[in-house]
């Protein structure tokens, strides 16, 4: 609609996920470099994790195309498969002809067919998108796959990338096999608050706009990059929607104003604003989505953490009674939800933590006294596990 307005070929924020509009960020560039080391050395298990709309997809796609003619690829994007589904898809996806779907004809296969192109000089790979929400027998299926080698040679190779619940998936004792399994991972962080201008630049160029750096006022962007703390998808909504409202009014130059129009026309543009800033880049684990900054081991330092959830509750609840005074009802009810539940996590959270710091003191404690490097068997694997609890083990 606004594409010949601003002189464009095509739209440059759509969301759907297109290699060609890949921004190379700094953390795009190291998850990349990343699953490029794996690939080309072999490695049986890869993962990529991120929030909602940091690229992970764009990245996976953008890294499809780039090893096609090299690699033999099964891209997997339906998860919610049982170890037979999985098996007949990875069958379909490699086009191979099977009459039974018996899971043992299945698996043998696949065997041969991972067999065959290896000969052939020609890998195998099996990229999984969305993997958190892969069944647990599933995620041993693919363990089982992977155990598929010759000699120090993988016979395929396994990507899986997924929202932070990937991360607490692998962290189950259940799944503690496959995770031992991982050579190669990385995190997706959203863009830093510069890199913003770049990546709307970016876009904006591939779309085909020869004055791309004319479209968005510096002020627009400023304001576009606070308000989606750096998550590409995000930025597009914004700066779609922005472009659509400049088009009707005629303006040529997105404004600041305009955006914040944008915003108070479309509040749920804001809210998910508000909970896009990054949970899961803090360093361990601890469940629920949350976890410990590297370093905060005693449990004198764990009280911030419930500091920050908490602070995390008021702005909800702020926002919650700003909705409320201008009787945006819908809004109000989605707020109290993501309110609840909130709280609900939080407690969970500090239970969890007060737990832990008692754990931490009462083996301090134990541990006083005695001559250093002189610790009892049972003491040292109770170290060695609260240790691995508090990240000093990866």
């Amino acid at each position: 609609m606004y594409r010949k307005f601003f002189g464009l070929e095509k739209r440059p924020f759509v969301l759907s996920p297109d290699p060609d509009f890949l921004y190379m960020s700094k953390v795009h560039d190291l998850a990349f470099t990343h699953l490029e080391y794996g690939i080309v050395h072999n490695v049986g298990f890869l993962a990529l994790t991120g929030d909602v709309g940091a690229g992970k997809t764009t990245l996976l796609k953008f890294l499809f195309e780039r090893i096609r003619d090299s690699r033999d690829i099964a891209m997997l994007f339906n998860t919610n498969l049982t170890p037979e589904g999985l098996l007949e898809m990875l069958v379909n996806e490699y086009e191979l002809q099977i009459s039974t779907k018996d899971k043992t004809d299945l698996f043998a296969a696949l065997s041969q067919h991972f067999l065959d192109r290896f000969v052939q000089g020609r890998r195998c790979v099996i990229m999984v998108d969305e993997a958190q929400n892969l069944p647990d027998e599933t995620f041993e299926e693919l363990r089982m796959l992977s155990n598929l080698e010759i000699g120090s040679d993988f016979l395929v190779q396994i990507i899986l990338v997924g929202q932070p619940q990937l991360r607490q998936r692998l962290a189950q004792a259940s799944l503690a096999q496959l995770a031992q399994r991982i050579s190669v991972y990385y995190h997706l962080t959203g863009l830093s608050h510069e890199e913003v201008a770049g990546y709307i630049r970016h876009r904006l160029e591939v779309a085909g706009s020869t004055a791309p750096d004319s479209i968005f006022h510096g002020e627009a962007i400023d304001y576009i990059a606070e308000l989606s703390r750096g998550i590409p998808r995000l930025i597009n909504s914004i700066c779609d929607v922005s472009l659509t409202y400049a088009f009707a009014d005629e303006v040529e130059i997105v404004s600041k104003e305009l955006v914040e129009k944008v915003v108070r026309d479309n509040p749920l543009i804001e809210f998910t604003g508000i909970l896009a800033a990054p949970e899961h880049d803090r360093g361990v684990d601890i469940g629920g989505g949350h976890e410990i900054a590297k370093g905060e081991v005693d449990g004198q330092d764990l009280d911030p953490l419930i500091v920050r959830l908490y602070a995390r509750v008021e702005a909800l609840e702020s926002r919650l009674r700003a909705i409320e005074a201008s009787r945006d009802d819908r809004l109000a009810d989605v707020l109290q939800t993501m309110l609840s539940k909130e709280r609900e996590k939080n407690l969970f959270l500090e239970k969890k933590i007060t737990a832990l710091s008692c754990r931490y003191r009462a083996l301090e404690n134990s541990l006083k006294g005695q001559p250093r490097g002189v610790v009892e068997k049972g003491q040292t694997r109770k170290k060695i596990r609260l240790w691995g609890v508090f990240g000093g083990k990866k």
